[in-house]
């Protein structure tokens, strides 16, 4: 395994951000521990633990399993009544355990560090996710034709398999891709260089780092925009003449020379 593969694992990189963490709370608080008695000098660093294992699941599992899949009210139900059960704990084991009335600033770390580390989290997966996309697609020309094949995918735990034919367009979610068909949505855990890969390219154009489009639904083209029926889509600036090149055959009925 190469060193950026190893330090890019999900167990080491956590492992390295929670000990750059309590490495960082215990160099600012280097002066004050000796004054805390018994457990009290341990105590911050076992809630910097537990608070960073909530964050990792609020990440890997609220955030990627319910909102990034669709399920946006689910995920807000979820967040809201996990975090105010954790406010509600937090005071209590502050009060009783440790005689802090005055609970607010600790209660306030516990919100601030939680979207601060679904921000870090995100700003990851999109740096990621677009590093993966970096390149420019091979040119090969569009045909009118309907394909056959399928589009395969797991949503939700089960394989989909989904006709070229009916797929619309494709819409990128950072590692989650929403594929759009006239009758239904799916959506899958999938980067964008992996759907290219998976599709046939003389039937699926890459027009941007957030689109793929199905030739055989496009109704019409402009110099910066396409059209899927009433739906717009602006044509990246790196892949304006790549686009121009798929769709030079196009002619004015719609059906390809």
């Amino acid at each position: 395994m190469k060193p950026s593969q190893f330090l890019n694992h999900f167990i080491v990189r956590n492992l390295l951000g929670l000990t750059g963490l309590l490495l960082a709370h215990y160099l600012s608080d280097l002066y004050a521990i000796g004054e805390r008695p018994g457990f009290a000098r341990l105590s911050p660093y076992l809630y910097l633990v537990l608070l960073y294992g909530w964050i990792v699941f609020h990440n890997r599992i609220l955030f990627e399993r319910q909102f990034l899949q669709g399920r946006k009210a689910v995920y807000f139900g979820w967040l809201f009544l996990l975090m105010t059960l954790g406010s509600f704990n937090l005071n209590f084991i502050l009060l009783t355990q440790f005689n802090i009335s005055r609970s607010l600033p600790y209660l306030v770390n516990f919100w601030v560090y939680t979207v601060t580390g679904l921000g870090v989290y995100v700003t990851y997966r999109f740096l990621g996710a677009r590093q993966k996309d970096a390149g420019q697609p091979v040119l090969v020309p569009p045909v009118a034709r309907v394909e056959t094949d399928y589009f395969s995918c797991m949503v939700e735990g089960d394989r989909q398999m989904i006709p070229h034919a009916d797929i619309h367009y494709i819409e990128s979610l950072e590692n989650y891709l929403k594929v759009i068909t006239k009758s239904k949505t799916y959506v899958t855990r999938l980067t964008m260089k992996e759907a290219e890969e998976r599709l046939p390219k003389r039937q699926f154009v890459r027009i941007s780092r957030s689109n793929i489009v199905n030739t055989m639904h496009v109704d019409r083209m402009e110099t910066d925009t396409i059209w899927i029926g009433p739906k717009e889509f602006p044509i990246g600036k790196v892949y304006k003449r790549y686009v121009a090149d798929q769709f030079r055959g196009v002619r004015g009925d719609g059906s390809y020379s």
